[in-house]
């Protein structure tokens, strides 16, 4: 999953990989035959402008460790 998610980047498109999916729905929905399950649902395209955000602030080193 990991090396399609890269080769979609590659590619210059935007790919993700989303969580708390119905897999028993999509699998009843397109692979009612029980042949193939699904592994993951990744959305993939080219973001619109402004959807790319900065890093989220972080705590500093002294305020997230402490020695004992």
């Amino acid at each position: 999953m990991g090396c399609f998610i890269l080769g979609v980047r590659a590619a210059g498109l935007a790919a993700g990989p989303m969580t708390g999916v119905d897999a028993d729905g999509i699998n009843a929905e397109f692979f009612g035959d029980g042949r193939y399950t699904v592994l993951a649902v990744v959305n993939i395209g080219k973001p619109g402008a402004g959807a790319r955000f900065g890093r989220a602030p972080r705590l500093d080193y002294e305020e997230a460790v402490s020695s004992v």
